[in-house]
């Protein structure tokens, strides 16, 4: 269907053009992609680059995922290895490629039969580097920028040296000793006056030129004579300045008169300097005169002076910590807080993602931190708005369907046509024209089948038992939530204990994961994020003082208070958003201020109340139209706070402190929930299909804290608690001598020995390494100990370094690791032999897991071979993409060749070390995702149990068609199973490992079935499968009654 354009006496009336509009957007929104399988790319400049990705499409394709996810891939700053430091949301980043290599990349995917979803970050922007031109502009003009309100700024902090000013941590020495050194000259070029600040140049405010310009003026017109026309020209500028509207005048019409006279003054000054060799040489000799003479303090005087006049003021960069007045990403003080809620803010920062989708370069979107939004509920609905209003607006356009104003009448009437479509706020109320409802109850929760136009994963950490909010428009988290539940089905929870009781011995030390969080948390409240703290204290203090019940709390006693009302949430936050607290987020606020009261009772109890009653909608009584909207912007930046505390208080704190079994130790873990029975993994999974069957599932991701295959590996130890604890004990003695004295105590701790030990066991190589290999293990495990023991902030950190410590510590790990140290290096590669393989059956488990589970699995780069990788950057190393296509290729080979595929299969059950096993897997069951989609989106999940000796070691399920039951797949695979395997460490297969266990498939799968890995055929007999014949020659099986994928 067309839309023909309407001109002259043919125009079609506005109704039916409406109606043709509303009929097109129906039919588009009917054609959606169904995406069935992600594999995540890590762009990075340095190694890999839009035309390697497009290299390695066709790989993608065969290998049979159907869509890309990308990390950012917008404007980063210089040498980025990740991309979340956006410093331009307007361009592509030009290191990863031009926009013509990244149009062929799309190409390539289009051509292969890709998708791509892109991962966008809309919490922060990078402000380290100049290439940051709104950021750049506020630190000119203050709050008379035009993208003041982009940031997080509080122009009226508690510190009056800052009011309108904003504080730049970025010296690293004290202020005054740079200053005198002369480190902090300024300079000038192209008609416009820096202060240089190492490789940074800072603008200097346009009005303080004049302390540049002005001195020595007399002398001037004396040399040039007072008719001199560059010497007119300059007096005509210096007038200009000074009758400039000022940085604290904020009025819209003033920010223009500012702006543009200030693009008409620099044009001028740099016009007179190249012009006159006088004026140049004049504001040289100031500029030289203002730097100062090193060695002469008072010479530095007029540049103070010079420098204290900006909107900014630099400070030695531990003071960020402090006294920032700005909102940060975390307790990063070069990533700064933007703005989203503000809906210029929102379409500046989002529109080339929205100009990618309508491309159809990327299909869906990735939220980064959505825990981190002002206001998460109305941003992911504006975002389906969004797009569904440029869709309308394309189609009107294409019709010609007039001016703007008429076009603006037409697309609000179809979005109100269409609101029954997508459910959802009034879209008129989300783009300011209009003020109707915007509570929750949308009508679009996690059941609907109302379409949306945008496929959003999140990403959202879940805390135990806490749903994802219903109301949201998004399909999914990114996958965490599942990570943890698999991962808990390879743990023993009796092991568990044991391990954590002799980890504990170890330590010497009773250690509560509760009582850690908390204490991490507050430390984190209290060092690296406490001037976010101070802001939101003194934000309250301002309400306070609106009430004479209140007005009485001091300042300390409200940010104490806020300290531990925050340090004792128990999930990343609420959502509590203008005059709707749901009943959870009641609970989770009234749960954390008793708990606050209860942690410490030196608080003021009244002032807990208080905060907890503000949160609440109840405190302060009878608020008028303003204090209620300052009230409810406290609520919303205390919840875009409590969220990076969480973060930095659980995972990058208390996680590198409470490290019985590091598995467990993950992304949106919960060490004290983490073991998962069967049954409650197979509830979880038909909830999952239930309420979010397109939730991202992910194993491994850029921010995990280590591998699938290193937590499947270390998981084994579960199941042997007694003999890790004697292997421990063992390889401390052996190690004793390479310990340090660092201020009386032996460096490393004994706690960061034991994660050293099991951190070595994940990470070592599935065969013995060579000296190269040996040597970039050992680099690699350096690395990642100075990480770990930096986060847990115990005998050293980022902020301060213990260098005798970080020295003894990286002295241990290298010389436990040397050749020399044959005693302790044949005893830990005798261990890693009784465990490697049970480590990888678990990850074959895993995998094959993941890929038939409710939900669209995602893999890692590289992933889909065995991949032994510690946190980031360990996990973002460069990926040998061909030795991954010349596998799949013989892998792939046998596909053809029943024989030949049956006997790989049980080569590589003998031998699992081989990284084609996992392959073979992935390929399998991702070709199968897509020939037989219907099985996978939205097909039915049906737990099925298990019977006989060893019923505890399989978990089995089968998927099946709504519309097609004859379209079905079960899936068998084995867990703890180390014990199992015996002396001998016989693979999980056949009826000498398994016995009369059997699978009770009822009818899910008719008689006759294939094993869709080996092409095996076995018989289901009285609705039972044996589980030795579906494992009899591989350890995991994928039964199902359609034609094998290779044939």
């Amino acid at each position: 269907m067309t839309l023909e354009p309407t001109k002259g006496d043919n125009a079609r009336s506005e109704a039916e053009l409406i109606d043709a509009v509303v009929l097109k957007v129906r039919e588009r929104l009917g054609r959606q992609d169904r995406i069935l399988a992600t594999y995540r790319l890590q762009f990075t400049g340095a190694n890999f680059r839009f035309s390697q990705a497009r290299v390695i499409a066709d790989y993608l394709a065969k290998l049979g995922v159907s869509h890309v996810y990308s990390s950012p891939v917008l404007k980063s700053g210089a040498g980025s290895t990740h991309g979340y430091d956006v410093v331009d949301h307007t361009r592509l980043n030009d290191e990863l490629g031009t926009d013509e290599e990244y149009a062929e990349y799309v190409q390539a995917l289009k051509t292969n039969g890709l998708g791509q979803i892109l991962d966008i970050v809309p919490n922060h922007m990078s402000v380290a580097a100049d290439a940051n031109r709104w950021w750049r502009d506020v630190l000119a003009n203050g709050p008379a920028s035009a993208y003041a309100h982009y940031f997080d700024i509080d122009w009226r902090p508690v510190k009056r040296e800052l009011r309108n000013r904003v504080l730049l941590p970025v010296l690293g020495e004290l202020y005054g000793k740079m200053l005198e050194a002369g480190q902090l000259p300024i300079v000038f070029d192209n008609g416009r006056f820096y202060v240089q600040v190492y490789e940074r140049r800072l603008p200097l405010e346009i009005r303080t030129w004049v302390q540049v310009l002005e001195p020595g003026i007399d002398a001037l017109t004396e040399k040039l004579g007072a008719e001199s026309l560059p010497l007119l020209e300059l007096q005509s500028i210096l007038r200009g300045l000074q009758y400039l509207p000022s940085c604290e005048e904020t009025l819209p019409e003033k920010i223009e008169e500012r702006r543009r006279e200030q693009v008409v003054l620099q044009a001028r000054l740099q016009r007179v300097v190249e012009e006159s060799p006088e004026i140049r040489l004049f504001i040289e000799e100031n500029v030289a005169t203002i730097n100062g003479d090193p060695g002469k303090p008072e010479s530095f005087d007029l540049l103070d002076r010079l420098l204290e006049s900006q909107v900014y003021r630099l400070v030695l960069w531990k003071a960020g910590s402090d006294e920032l007045n700005y909102r940060r990403f975390f307790d990063v003080t070069e990533l700064a807080a933007v703005c989203t809620e503000h809906l210029d803010v929102f379409d500046a920062t989002h529109r080339l993602p929205f100009e990618m989708l309508l491309r159809g370069d990327v299909n869906g979107f990735r939220i980064d931190h959505v825990d981190g939004l002002f206001d998460p509920t109305e941003y992911l609905w504006r975002l389906q708005w969004t797009l569904l209003r440029l869709i309308v607006r394309r189609q009107f356009e294409q019709a010609e369907a007039g001016d703007s104003e008429s076009l603006a009448r037409l697309e609000h009437a179809v979005l109100l046509r269409l609101r029954g479509d997508l459910g959802g706020p009034d879209p008129a109320g989300l783009f300011g024209l209009s003020t109707e409802s915007r509570g929750e109850d949308h009508g679009a929760g996690p059941h609907s089948t109302k379409a949306k136009p945008l496929f959003v994963v999140v990403e959202k950490i879940l805390g135990a038992d806490e749903p994802l909010p219903p109301h949201w428009p998004v399909e999914g988290t990114t996958g965490y939530d599942f990570l943890n539940h698999l991962n808990g089905l390879f743990v023993d929870a009796e092991g568990l204990h044991k391990i954590e009781r002799s980890w504990m011995r170890y330590i010497d030390q009773e250690e509560d994961l509760r009582d850690i969080i908390y204490h991490t948390k507050r430390l984190i409240l209290s060092a690296a994020m406490q001037s976010e703290v101070a802001l939101l204290a003194h934000r309250l203090d301002r309400l306070s003082n609106r009430h004479r019940i209140t007005r009485d709390y001091t300042l300390q006693s409200i940010r104490s208070a806020i300290r531990e009302i925050i340090a004792s949430f128990a999930v990343y936050r609420s959502y509590i958003r203008r005059g709707v607290v749901s009943e959870r987020d009641r609970r989770v606020v009234q749960l954390a201020a008793a708990q606050a009261r209860r942690r410490n009772p030196a608080v003021d109890e009244s002032v807990i109340q208080f905060v907890r009653d503000v949160l609440l909608l109840e405190q302060p009584p009878v608020l008028d139209e303003r204090g209620i909207e300052e009230r409810d912007f406290f609520i919303g930046r205390f919840q875009q706070v409590s969220s990076p505390v969480m973060a930095k208080g659980v995972e990058d704190t208390a996680f590198y402190r409470f490290v019985p079994l590091v598995s467990l130790e993950e992304v949106g873990g919960e060490p004290a929930h983490a073991v998962q029975s069967v049954s409650e993994f197979h509830r979880q999974n038909v909830a999952r299909r239930q309420e979010w069957p397109n939730t991202m599932l992910a194993t491994s991701t850029h921010d995990t804290k280590r591998s699938e295959d290193v937590r499947a590996r270390i998981n084994v130890l579960s199941e042997i608690p007694g003999e890790w604890q004697k292997a421990v004990s063992r390889w401390s003695r052996v190690n004793k001598k390479f310990h340090r004295d660092v201020d009386g105590q032996p460096a490393p701790s004994r706690n960061d020995e034991w994660l050293f030990y099991q951190s070595l066991l994940g990470a070592w190589p599935v065969t013995p390494p060579g000296e190269e290999e040996l040597a970039a293990l050992v680099d690699r495990l350096q690395r990642y100990m100075q990480k770990a023991t930096r986060e847990a902030k115990l005998n050293t950190s980022w902020i301060s370094p213990n260098a005798a410590y970080d020295d003894a510590v990286q002295a241990f790990v290298a010389e436990v690791l040397d050749s020399s140290n044959a005693r302790f290096l044949g005893d830990f590669a005798a261990f890693h032999e009784s465990v490697i393989d049970s480590g990888l059956y678990n990850s074959a488990s895993q995998v094959a897991l993941k890929l038939a589970a409710p939900g669209i699995p995602d893999v890692y780069q590289g992933q889909e071979l065995w991949d032994f990788s510690l946190v980031d950057p360990d996990n973002r190393r460069p990926v040998d993409y061909e030795l991954r296509r010349q596998l799949l290729g013989e892998v792939q080979a046998t596909s053809g060749d029943g024989t030949a595929r049956l006997a790989l299969c049980r080569a590589l059950a003998r031998g699992p070390r081989d990284p084609r096993l996992k392959l073979l897997i992935t390929t399998t069951l991702l070709t199968l995702r897509s020939r037989q989609p219907d099985i996978f989106l939205g097909g039915e999940y049906i737990p099925l149990a298990v019977e006989g000796e060893f019923a505890e070691h399989v978990i089995a399920f089968a998927r099946r068609a709504r519309q097609s039951p004859g379209q079905s797949l079960v899936v068998i695979a084995p867990r703890l199973i180390h014990r199992l395997r015996g002396t001998e460490q016989r693979p999980p297969c056949g009826r000498e490992f398994w016995g009369e266990t059997r699978v009770v498939v009822g009818d899910a799968l008719p008689v006759e079935i294939v094993n869709q890995f080996t092409g095996a055929r076995t018989t289901v007999t009285n609705g039972r499968i044996p589980v030795a014949e579906a494992l009899e020659d591989f350890p995991v099986a994928a039964l199902t009654a359609a034609t094998l994928p290779w044939q």
